[in-house]
């Protein structure tokens, strides 16, 4: 009867041996195996049974055999363990299962015999119920955004009046943290690598001492046996590689971010100088991917190295902000290609994404301030406008074609060398008012 009752419970239950080996499994089990298999599942490795996340189902099997401790698993770590489906009570539709995962260790009292058993919860309906949950809360969040609406706008006029103050003390303050933050990265970076040394040598020398316990005396052998398997060596020298050079790639992945992020906000007082676009355009695909990921980057340049003379900051605003742009048009799977094109007296800059592109009746409003077409509370429409604006300044022009559903180019031409004499405010209005307008036929 014990046996029948654990066979219908509604929760997943497996017995493995030591070898990973199937001893025992439930209905629950049984039913989604192959039916040619349900019979003659006994002595068969469970990651052959049951082939979804194997590699990572052997490691937690092997840490609870050496360590004798029971091991968890939760959807939101790993939501699909076991390739299985589960079916909605109601609608009956189908849709990959959502698991918790348990593995206590036991012992055969008869044999003495160590035996993993795994506990499975299909917990679909609760995790659906927990990102409706997460979606909800999302639309609170946007509504309460949303009536927000008339202070935020007020608050837009007068931050475009200290938008250049703004960004001068931002790139400061980000440098500031950027240097910073490469001080403990730097030795933690030191140490990682000394650890990895460290444990090169370790295992070599346990592996040497393994090698030559042939030639121990009996007593001398039965020691250092029992030294490795009290001390689980094949699980750590399994592990310790790995972990250090995760932990050295993460490193390195953070020494990036920080050191782009305090190249791209540099600010200096000199003004106009000498800019390398290339360098801005790697600093910044570097940027915008650590916090969009979505997105494909792709850069495309003839030459290593592309000048300019102009205003750092305001440049890297520009491109900062159609950058942006492209990342945000983008749902789900996209591209961005950032292309720079060099002329004996120009350099263009190419930015095409394909994302949702813009309808052509707002084509001609793009670069007008407060303009945008985001939902109320999450853009102030002064991203375009101050791009716009700091090209002008450059002596340069901004264009956009798009088409909807399709994608976006952005086009940027400025000058290497700006005139003597810049535009006077009249001939840049009046070239504004045609740049929107060509913007509009493209």
């Amino acid at each position: 009867m014990f046996e029948q009752l654990v066979g219908k419970l509604p929760v997943g239950i497996g017995i493995v041996d030591e070898s990973f080996k199937v001893v025992y499994l439930n209905d629950f089990f049984l039913d989604r195996l192959p039916h040619n298999m349900r019979d003659c599942y006994k002595e068969t490795p469970v990651v052959e049974l049951f082939q979804g996340q194997g590699k990572f189902l052997k490691r937690r099997l092997k840490s609870v055999f050496v360590l004798q401790h029971p091991s968890f698993s939760y959807w939101e770590q790993r939501p699909h363990i076991f390739p299985f489906k589960s079916s909605r009570p109601i609608t009956g539709e189908e849709t990959q299962m959502y698991q918790n995962m348990e593995i206590l260790p036991i012992k055969d009292k008869k044999t003495g015999q160590k035996l993993a058993c795994i506990f499975l919860q299909d917990v679909t309906a609760q995790a659906s119920y927990f990102r409706a949950q997460q979606k909800l809360s999302e639309a609170l969040k946007k509504e309460h955004e949303a009536q927000r609406k008339l202070i935020r706008k007020l608050d837009t006029a007068q931050s475009q009046l200290i938008q250049a103050e703004k960004m001068a003390s931002t790139g400061q303050l980000a440098a500031g943290i950027a240097h910073e933050i490469n001080n403990p990265i730097g030795f933690v970076s030191a140490n990682l690598n000394t650890l990895g040394q460290y444990a090169t040598h370790l295992i070599a020398i346990c592996d040497g001492v393994q090698g030559q316990i042939e030639h121990f005396t009996d007593e001398l052998k039965e020691q250092v046996d029992a030294l490795f398997e009290s001390n689980h060596y094949d699980l750590l020298k399994d592990d310790i590689t790995e972990l250090i050079a995760e932990s050295t790639d993460g490193l390195t992945r953070v020494k990036d971010i920080v050191e782009n992020l305090k190249n791209f906000s540099l600010e200096t007082t000199e003004g106009v100088q000498i800019v390398d676009i290339c360098a801005v355009c790697h600093q910044l695909i570097t940027l915008i991917s650590a916090q969009y990921s979505t997105p494909q980057y792709k850069f495309e340049c003839e030459y290593e190295k592309v000048e300019v003379m102009g205003n750092p900051g305001p440049l890297k605003q520009a491109l900062m902000n159609v950058m942006i742009n492209a990342a945000q048009a983008i749902e789900g799977k996209g591209f961005i290609k950032l292309t720079v094109i060099e002329s004996p007296k120009t350099v263009t800059i190419k930015i095409l994404d394909s994302g949702c592109g813009i309808p052509t009746k707002h084509l001609k409003r793009v670069f007008e301030p407060f303009f945008t077409t985001k939902p109320e509370g999450q853009g102030q429409g002064l991203g375009l406008s101050v791009a716009y604006t700091a090209i002008e300044q450059h002596q340069g022009k901004i264009s956009i074609s798009s088409k909807e559903a399709k994608g976006t180019v952005v086009e940027i031409t400025i000058p290497k060398q700006p005139a003597a004499q810049p535009p006077s405010s009249e001939d840049n209005e009046e070239n504004k008012e045609n740049e929107a307008e060509n913007s509009q036929t493209a």
